[in-house]
Order: structure tokens, then sequence, then C-alpha cells
């Protein structure tokens, strides 16, 4: 068998910039993190992995990008959120599922006033949605932000699954979603996608946090971008750390 470099298959997490740090838990990292919410809205994160070449996903899910030393980091991002944003289209896709935590994250996010797991919220003008899927039995329910006239033969059971709110004409007002989560009491809200959505977003103004996983393969196809279907801009971000586990990076970018 070829000899494998040293780093091959290593479970541990090493802190690559600002500084080196050996071994690092990542779960203490990300809690550690200042994260202030603004006046009218939460602070908001972003966190996406993509393959080195830009993919998002490998035959339309994201899970054949991602790995046991993914998910570790992607579990600690998760733990610091209050509540967890995400479009239907990708709900429907990655078949999501209530957020879960396992006790010593519980413990540490009740240690920090929070609930101790993250709250659901959903984007969908179309109400097109599984309403007996299991993440609409949490509780208590997800956040379901729609338009203000969705679709009148899926809204009864939308309001009998979910917390609707109405929220914009012909488009979802991420903006005003925002400040709903905000008035619920949420302080950091984390965006999972999809790139519509991450676009949407981008383009309102309103990512202050991006968290980003390079996979260490190659996809190549039409796999979308992390952002995607609004007018390009051009955001200049600030690297404010890099971790990296075997072969896959992760970096943590703040937008001011």
């Amino acid at each position: 068998m070829p000899n494998q470099p040293a780093c091959y298959g290593r479970q541990q997490v090493d802190q690559l910039l600002p500084r080196f740090v050996s071994d690092i838990d990542p779960v203490s990292l990300y809690a550690s993190d200042r994260r202030v919410p603004h006046g009218d809205r939460p602070w908001l994160m972003l966190n996406m992995v993509t393959s080195a070449d830009g993919a998002t996903s490998v035959d339309n899910v994201s899970e054949g990008l991602s790995g046991p030393e993914d998910r570790r980091v992607f579990s600690a991002i998760r733990a610091v959120a209050d509540v967890i944003l995400v479009a239907a289209e990708t709900v429907r896709r990655e078949g999501y599922g209530p957020p879960k935590t396992n006790p010593e994250v519980a413990a540490s996010r009740e240690g920090r006033n929070q609930s101790s797991r993250p709250r659901l919220a959903v984007v969908s003008g179309s109400l097109d949605l599984d309403f007996t899927a299991p993440m609409f039995e949490d509780r208590p329910p997800p956040m379901l932000f729609t338009v203000d006239d969705p679709p009148a033969h899926r809204l009864p059971q939308a309001e009998a699954a979910a917390e609707v709110h109405r929220v914009g004409d012909e488009h979802v007002d991420l903006a005003e979603v925002l400040q709903r989560i905000g008035q619920a009491g949420a302080d950091v809200v984390l965006a999972e996608g999809g790139p519509g959505l991450n676009g949407q977003l981008l383009a309102a103004g309103l990512l202050d946090e991006l968290c980003w996983t390079i996979s260490p393969t190659m996809v190549g196809g039409d796999s979308p971008r992390m952002t995607r279907g609004t007018p390009p801009r051009l955001d200049r971000l600030r690297l404010d750390r890099v971790l990296a586990q075997d072969h896959t990076l992760f970096l943590r970018y703040l937008t001011h």
C-alpha cells in the first residue's frame, strides 16, 4: 500500500490562521466568536459547502461533498444559532428534519441562555411542502415565511403545521423575515441555502458572516454557485479564520 501523507485520515481539527493551534474544539471555538445583533435584526451567518471547483451539490444534493470532517464543524456552527433559515427547495431536496444537538452542546447553549437546540425557519412563496414531514412535528413548530397572498389551497395545512408569517408581495421580504425572527427572540440566524436564497440575502445586504467549507473534491458539471439569481455585485470580505481537518478547509469570513 502506498505511503500516505502524515495528515491523511486525521480526525483532529487544526487552526491554521490567524495562528496555528493544533487539535482545537470546533464547538468551543465557534461559540467564543463575538456576534452582535443589529438594531433591527439578528446577526446573519451563511454556512455552505462547495467542492474545490465551486460546486454546491452532486446530483442535486450537498451530501456528496460532506463527510465526518465536515459534519463536525457543521454541527459546531449550528450550535451557535438561535434559528436556522432555509429555502423550501433545499428542504425538499435535502430532506430536512428537526435540528438536533447532543447533550454537551445543549448544555452549552442553555449556559448562553439559548434554547437547547435551534429552531427552523423556512422561506416558501408557493407553500409547496410536505406538511406531514417530521420537521413539522417539532415543538415549537418551524416558522414559515411566505408571500402576502399564498396559494389558498395550501394555506390551511401550512397554518396547521407551522407558524406562518406573510411578508412580501410577489416575493418574500427577507429583511422583514429577519426582523420577525429577531422579534421572536433570536440574536443569531444561520442561513443554509440554497443558492437562490443566498443570492437574495447577499443582494439585500443582510450577510454578516460566511462560513465556507471547501471539500477536497472536483465535481465539474453544471452545479450552481453558492449564490445565484440576483444582479452581480462586489462585496469584499475579511478573512477571520482558517481551520483544516484532513484535506478539508473551513473558512470564516466577515463582511465588516
